[in-house]
């Protein structure tokens, strides 16, 4: 079977590294050919969709280390769109969620366990069921309005 991934021209030379690609394709059995920003993805079933969703992350801005936590099929991929923002509402949005030198995006993930990656008009997360909970609550609180003290409240209770 054949899948088909777009990913960003900026980010197509991160997967076309030989050792990131290698990884992939002797971990997971697939073949991976890339024209462009057109990713083709040859393989079988769980292999297939974990090697898709590897290439997804890498195309959201995670660094190969992090998407390659998607070998353990525990752990998902999950990508909010933030559309239909003006510019300067999305550059504000991003900011509130990476917070002051990066503050915010780093207690998001230490106290949920989730990689997060804050890239185009996307926020992509990779973890667990229950760390993408936690995780997407805090993002959510933040798309709302919510102030920093009260995510960061949320999330030392939900690190319990």
């Amino acid at each position: 079977m054949k899948e088909v991934v777009l990913i960003p021209q900026k980010r197509i030379n991160v997967l076309k590294s030989k050792e990131t690609r290698e990884k992939i394709e002797k971990e997971l059995n697939v073949k991976i050919t890339i024209q462009e920003n057109t990713v083709d993805i040859d393989g079988e079933g769980l292999n297939l969709y974990q090697a898709k969703s590897i290439v997804k992350a890498i195309g959201r801005g995670f660094s190969p280390e992090k998407a390659f936590r998607l070998f353990n099929e525990s752990e998902q991929i999950e990508i909010i769109e933030l559309k239909d923002l003006s510019d300067k509402k999305m550059e504000t949005i991003k900011s509130r969620l990476i917070g002051t030198g990066g503050k915010t995006r780093k207690m998001i993930e230490k106290c949920s366990g989730c990689a997060i990656s804050i890239y185009g008009k996307t926020v992509s997360m990779i973890g667990d069921y229950k760390q993408l909970e936690i995780a997407r609550e805090a993002v959510n609180m933040i798309l709302i309005g919510s102030k920093h003290s009260r995510v960061y409240e949320f999330l030392q209770k939900a690190k319990m």
